[in-house]
């Protein structure tokens, strides 16, 4: 009996103990939800601590802003006017793509090369390949991928429409005529017209004109000296039958006439489209 006694208080014993074992547990447990109820705030205020919300429309409307102030294809060529003795500093506002305005310095460029390669093989006898080959020391067949390149796109530029629109001077603050791009009447039948040139003078319109064509030109004649190996006189010789001799003051105008078109500042100016 008292063995049972003895089995009983030690049984009473253990559940007074792990009463207040399961009270402290259970206070542990109540601890542990009051101290995360502290950091559940914390938790909450870490989407507000990141910000991510908040700053990113502002990183919008700056990467909105930007194409605005300056677009990524312009660029300024700025040339102190000290280096002229000029109090005013030389700014070139230079925008890439095929714009009528680009269009017209690959044209001036095209020009005064045309011009540069007719004087050297009235010079030297040799056309445009040739000269290079002279002045780099490279043979014609490692120049050839260059010379095809530097074809097509003369044979691109001067077929391509381009984008802009010609103003003269006196007319800037006139409604402007429809062009070629605009209105689908006006053909190749109509060259006047399509060429976009209304009268003869050393306007940008018509100076767009002659680069186009020094263009075509100046491709075809690497495209001929790379057939057939001679330049564009010796070409046209072969085309006419006229020597070099007789065909001098023919060639002193036109290259005299390339040089000045393309050194002439022309009046009017080339605008963007809307």
């Amino acid at each position: 009996m008292q063995a049972l006694r003895t089995k009983s208080t030690k049984k009473a014993a253990a559940k007074a103990a792990a009463a207040p074992a399961k009270k402290k547990f259970s206070f542990g447990l109540s601890s542990k939800k009051a101290s995360k109820a502290p950091k559940a705030p914390a938790r909450k205020a870490s989407p507000f601590s990141f910000g991510s919300k908040p700053k990113a429309p502002a990183s919008k409307k700056t990467t909105s802003s930007k194409p605005g102030v300056a677009p990524a294809q312009s660029f300024e060529i700025r040339i102190p006017g000290q280096f002229f003795q000029a109090r005013k500093d030389i700014v070139w506002n230079v925008s890439l793509g095929f714009t009528k305005s680009n269009e017209l310095f690959v044209g001036r460029m095209a020009m005064l090369g045309f011009a540069a390669s007719l004087v050297g093989e009235i010079l030297t006898g040799k056309g445009a390949l040739a000269q290079f080959d002279i002045e780099t020391g490279l043979p014609l067949f490692d120049t050839e991928p260059l010379v095809l390149g530097l074809a097509a796109f003369n044979l691109f530029a001067a077929f391509a429409p381009g984008k802009g629109k010609f103003i003269p001077d006196a007319e800037e603050t006139t409604d402007r005529p429809a062009g070629s791009l605009q209105d689908p009447t006006i053909s190749i039948f109509n060259p006047g017209k399509f060429l976009g040139i209304s009268g003869v003078g050393f306007t940008k319109a018509n100076e767009i004109f002659v680069g186009r064509m020094a263009q075509l030109g100046f491709a075809a004649s690497l495209i001929g000296e790379a057939m057939t190996g001679k330049g564009p006189l010796a070409q046209f010789n072969m085309e006419t039958g006229i020597p070099l001799s007789e065909a001098e003051p023919l060639l002193l105008f036109s290259i005299i006439f390339f040089a000045l078109t393309a050194v002439n500042e022309g009046t009017g100016k080339f605008v963007d489209e809307e």
